[in-house]
């Protein structure tokens, strides 16, 4: 089975969406220009709130880039806000995606219950994408564990693995990429 054949039979759309998101200043927009690089639209405007982060810029509205995996199959990228005042926007690209990485900073006090939160706001989509929870931060082993850990107690599934990534490497990023496409394959193919 394709790429495209995996990633689009449960959605409707021509191209498979997979959303990125997260806190604010997880890196959502790194990891979309580490795909795309120039190719990208992006929604940043500087950053009035910072009480919730230093970042000089940040997202407002929903960032979209295109990767082409080759042999005709492409697949739509999408971030979205970070801030709980764009949860309308952040549900409305999660309901059109067939997958969606969950960005987090393994290391946050709250990153147990901040996770689980955005999980199950993506469970809530009328079709749920599938989640792979991407730590963004460089954490020790025991830390990643923890916050599988925590996930699977909150109840929130079976989460084998969460896995780190550098939003800023192109081949990390492509990675998880792979590893989600991997997984919507064999949901594709279960009955």
């Amino acid at each position: 089975m394709n790429v495209t054949a995996a990633m689009t039979s449960s959605s409707t759309t021509q191209m498979p969406r997979i959303a990125f998101m997260g806190p604010m200043g997880v890196g959502k927009t790194t990891a979309i220009r580490a795909l795309c690089g120039d190719d990208m639209v992006e929604s940043d405007v500087p950053n009035l709130d910072r009480q919730s982060h230093a970042k000089d810029f940040t997202t407002v509205g929903a960032e979209f880039g295109q990767i082409d995996l080759g042999n005709g199959e492409f697949v739509q990228v999408c971030g979205c806000p970070g801030q709980d005042r764009f949860d309308f926007l952040r549900q409305w690209v999660v309901s059109a995606s067939v997958g969606v990485f969950v960005m987090v900073d393994a290391n946050a006090p709250d990153a147990v219950q901040s996770t689980g939160a955005l999980l199950a706001e993506a469970a809530a989509a009328e079709h749920p994408p599938l989640a792979l929870v991407l730590s963004t931060r460089t954490a020790s082993a025991a830390t990643m564990q923890a916050l599988a850990n925590g996930l699977q107690t909150a109840g929130h599934g079976v989460v084998p693995v969460v896995l780190q990534v550098d939003v800023r490497k192109r081949a990390d990023v492509l990675q998880a990429l792979a590893v989600l496409v991997s997984m919507l394959s064999l949901c594709s193919e279960s009955p």
